[in-house]
């Protein structure tokens, strides 16, 4: 127990610090870990990537209000982004956390690893972003459909939704760090209503981890919680600094150790 507790108080650390600097909510850190442990342990494949998805979107409800206060003061978050896209994201997240509810937990794993490895290529091999336009569309219906994917794919994995949002953003003509601090705000918005979406949808199922509400891992969100959102303020600061090369390649490292994490766990041990 000793051992589990220092684990989740070390993805803590680091996952907090990633939300801050990167605006993904620490969710491609909390999810293979937990997903890692609650396996080791003996529990089932057809739930464990349920709750790995759902407690990841647990911590990032408290991470990404430390990393919006941050983001704020540094004046990298930008309100009329937010508004344009709120409603799409939190619809998307709404469904898409359904979506995952009722899927098998094998197919939720292979989703996981599509995405984040598409993402991690996508970053890591494109210097410089694909510019589509000068500002975000006018069409109220196009900027819908582009924030509900957003939070629709984001929640199927339990990120706070900047590996979709940032490079999106940044094809838009938005500055990186700009990017970043609005991808802060999605995050509560994705991870919240898939938070409680997961709970009332795991509500019924048999023999998850004690102290689970639905999917919803309590001790693994109050464990990580408490240590990410001190580091969550200290990675916004850095994420400032940073020039937006150098952010891109932290997502591409990130991602892609997710990807390659999750496929030796599944196909190969």
């Amino acid at each position: 127990m000793t051992y589990l507790i220092f684990i989740f108080l070390s993805t803590g650390l680091i996952s907090g610090f990633i939300a801050g600097l990167l605006g993904v909510g620490g969710g491609i850190i909390i999810v293979p870990i937990t997903y890692f442990i609650l396996i080791n342990l003996g529990y089932s494949i057809d739930f464990v990537m349920h709750v790995a998805v759902a407690s990841s979107l647990g911590v990032i409800c408290f991470t990404s209000v430390s990393s919006i206060r941050a983001h704020l003061k540094l004046g990298n978050t930008n309100i009329q982004i937010v508004k344009k896209w709120m409603f799409g994201i939190i619809i998307g997240s709404i469904l898409g956390s359904l979506l995952a509810s009722n899927i098998s937990g094998e197919i939720l794993v292979i989703i996981f690893i599509c995405l984040a490895l598409t993402i991690s290529l996508n970053m890591g091999l494109q210097q410089q972003p694909i510019l589509i336009g000068k500002d975000l569309p006018k069409s109220k219906s196009l900027n819908f459909l582009i924030s509900f994917t957003i939070g629709f794919l984001s929640v199927l994995i339990g990120i706070g939704g900047g590996s979709f949002s940032v490079p999106t953003l940044s094809m838009f003509s938005k500055k990186i760090h700009e990017c970043v601090g609005t991808s802060a705000v999605f995050g509560f918005l994705i991870a919240f209503p898939g938070v409680i979406m997961f709970m009332i949808t795991g509500s019924f199922k048999e023999n998850l981890p004690d102290y689970s509400i639905g999917y919803v891992n309590i001790i693994i969100v109050f464990l990580i919680s408490i240590t990410s959102i001190f580091t969550a303020n200290i990675g916004a600061k850095i994420a400032s600094k940073i020039n937006k090369i150098t952010l891109r390649k932290f997502f591409a490292i990130f991602l892609l150790f997710t990807c390659v994490s999750l496929i030796i766990e599944h196909f190969i041990l």
